[in-house]
């Protein structure tokens, strides 16, 4: 397989509130093969399905390479996702991992830098384990909303250079291939 490319025109350091109490900055992880996504926890679909394949890449990793692997996910819904929320969505797939939230200027100054692009769709009822919305009295229902978003996985090395992305669709086998070979 092809070593990944160090992608020059994306990228940068940021520091958000973390799901696990303190803040965080990109930096704090030079150290590690860092896999960055942009999501929220009332994503019906593409984020839970996103993580899911992420946690099973990190599941074929040896106790040592792990050590090495950080998985970040940044809330985009600053509505919503508090910090406690995401660690306890995030636990459902791995401990390790770290959700990142914070006022939407620092949300968007980190998606920028990214060229993760998102936006909030008109008011849709949603439902997840997370957010049950109300449809017995109209009084009491709650809105919900829909996020459109990029679907990347951003893949960073030991230097804080972006090497490229993964999608829901990349084998666990290239993944898993490609993140050992920037240790």
């Amino acid at each position: 397989m092809p070593k990944m490319p160090i992608l020059k025109s994306i990228g940068g350091d940021f520091t958000l509130q973390s799901s696990k109490g303190y803040d965080v900055s990109l930096s704090d992880y030079q150290d590690k093969v860092v896999m960055l996504f942009f999501g929220y926890t009332n994503c019906p679909n593409i984020c839970p399905t996103t993580i899911a394949h992420i946690s099973q890449m990190i599941k074929t990793l040896t106790p040592e390479q792990r050590k090495r692997v950080q998985v970040l996910f940044i809330s985009i819904d600053t509505d919503y996702d508090t910090p406690e929320h995401l660690n306890k969505y995030l636990e459902y797939f791995d401990p390790s991992f770290i959700g990142l939230v914070d006022e939407r200027e620092k949300i968007d100054h980190a998606a920028k830098l990214y060229h993760a692009e998102y936006s909030k769709l008109a008011n849709e009822k949603v439902t997840t384990e997370f957010k049950k919305l109300s449809v017995d009295d109209e009084q009491q229902e709650e809105k919900g909303y829909l996020y459109s978003h990029s679907a990347k996985i951003f893949v960073i090395d030991t230097q804080s250079r972006v090497r490229g992305f993964f999608y829901v669709g990349t084998p666990i086998n290239d993944m898993k291939e490609q993140v050992t070979s920037l240790f």
